[in-house]
Protein backbone atom coordinates (compact mmCIF):
# COMPACT_ATOMS: atom_id res chain seq x y z
CA UNK A 1 0.00 0.00 0.00
CA UNK A 2 1.27 3.37 -0.82
CA UNK A 3 1.44 4.98 2.49
CA UNK A 4 1.65 8.44 0.52
CA UNK A 5 -2.11 8.15 -0.22
CA UNK A 6 -4.65 9.10 2.48
CA UNK A 7 -7.71 7.41 3.25
CA UNK A 8 -10.64 9.63 2.46
CA UNK A 9 -11.94 11.38 5.77
CA UNK A 10 -15.62 10.23 4.72
CA UNK A 11 -16.23 6.84 4.74
CA UNK A 12 -19.30 4.70 3.35
CA UNK A 13 -20.03 1.39 4.82
CA UNK A 14 -21.84 -1.58 3.32
CA UNK A 15 -22.83 -5.20 3.57
CA UNK A 16 -23.21 -7.43 1.36
CA UNK A 17 -24.40 -10.82 1.64
CA UNK A 18 -25.21 -13.01 -1.28
CA UNK A 19 -26.58 -16.80 -1.21
CA UNK A 20 -25.58 -19.08 -3.73
CA UNK A 21 -28.88 -20.76 -5.16
CA UNK A 22 -29.53 -24.65 -6.47
CA UNK A 23 -28.97 -24.17 -10.33
CA UNK A 24 -26.45 -22.02 -10.12
CA UNK A 25 -28.31 -18.82 -9.35
CA UNK A 26 -27.09 -15.66 -7.04
CA UNK A 27 -29.36 -13.99 -4.46
CA UNK A 28 -27.55 -10.65 -3.24
CA UNK A 29 -28.16 -8.26 -0.89
CA UNK A 30 -27.10 -4.99 0.33
CA UNK A 31 -27.16 -2.64 2.84
CA UNK A 32 -26.06 0.83 3.35
CA UNK A 33 -25.10 0.92 6.98
CA UNK A 34 -25.36 4.62 7.56
CA UNK A 35 -28.67 4.73 6.80
CA UNK A 36 -29.86 1.21 7.00
CA UNK A 37 -31.27 1.42 3.20
CA UNK A 38 -31.38 -2.00 1.84
CA UNK A 39 -31.70 -3.71 -1.52
CA UNK A 40 -32.27 -6.69 -3.29
CA UNK A 41 -31.19 -8.00 -6.77
CA UNK A 42 -29.70 -11.16 -8.49
CA UNK A 43 -26.83 -9.30 -10.14
CA UNK A 44 -23.73 -7.93 -8.74
CA UNK A 45 -23.39 -5.70 -11.34
CA UNK A 46 -26.94 -4.11 -9.87
CA UNK A 47 -25.25 -4.12 -6.87
CA UNK A 48 -22.64 -1.73 -7.38
CA UNK A 49 -24.68 0.55 -9.42
CA UNK A 50 -26.99 0.47 -6.24
CA UNK A 51 -24.22 1.66 -4.12
CA UNK A 52 -23.32 4.53 -6.78
CA UNK A 53 -25.54 6.58 -5.15
CA UNK A 54 -23.96 6.79 -1.81
CA UNK A 55 -20.60 8.24 -3.46
CA UNK A 56 -19.65 11.38 -2.34
CA UNK A 57 -20.06 14.09 -4.80
CA UNK A 58 -16.59 15.26 -6.58
CA UNK A 59 -16.20 19.48 -5.53
CA UNK A 60 -14.74 21.33 -8.46
CA UNK A 61 -11.81 22.30 -6.61
CA UNK A 62 -11.05 18.21 -6.31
Amino acid sequence: MDKTKRLPKQRITFLVRCWLLPGGSQRYQVRHVQSGLEAQTDSLEAVLHWMEQFRPKQSSSE
